[in-house]
């Protein structure tokens, strides 16, 4: 581990975070503040399953352009790449949008999606060896490892009711008109 640069390290993290933030704000506000609540919206169990799903899918595909050219998993085919995506996406979508309902704002989403997007994968190369294969698909949150430990907060949140519109504070407003 490389521990010395750690508080450089941290800053340009930061520095990346907040320069990202634009791009994965426009994202959020298409997913957490138009689709995923009219995909939602007046449903049971079984359209919100539906809606977390197919805006899960929709997150994915929306990355098929830099995928397909080896941005998120390089070295992979499309046909490891794209099924890899759509879990990893379908996976973190509804902690966002947790985030969104707890506290009826898309700007946790927003900050977490830079989190996932940029220092969640600076992280895992910044320690791992310098000499280190490091391959997507077995680290991080894009990865298995990151899938188990998605998946289980996941149930977790789903368990617990917490992914239900109007589950979390701050959801008094319909969903589509906080931002």
């Amino acid at each position: 581990m490389r521990w010395g640069g750690l508080g450089a390290w941290g800053a340009g993290a930061l520095l990346q975070m907040l320069l990202s933030l634009p791009l994965f704000f426009g994202e959020e506000l298409g997913w957490q503040g138009y689709l995923f609540p009219r995909l939602a919206r007046g449903g049971g169990t079984a359209r919100l399953v539906r809606a977390y799903v197919v805006t899960g899918a929709a997150f994915a595909l929306w990355h098929l352009p830099t995928l397909l050219m080896g941005g998120q998993y390089p070295d992979r085919p499309w046909y490891v790449s794209v099924p890899a995506m759509l879990i990893s996406c379908t996976l973190v979508l509804p902690i966002l949008t947790w985030l969104r309902l707890r506290s009826g704002s898309v700007v946790p989403a927003v900050i977490g999606h830079a989190f996932v997007s940029s220092a969640s994968i600076a992280m895992v190369k910044e320690f791992a060896a310098s000499d280190a294969r490091l391959d997507p698909l077995h680290m991080g949150l894009a990865g298995w490892p990151g899938w188990l430990v998605m998946g289980t907060f996941v149930a977790f949140l789903a368990l617990t009711g917490r992914l239900r519109p109007g589950a979390g504070a701050g959801t008094d407003a319909p969903p589509a008109a906080r931002c």
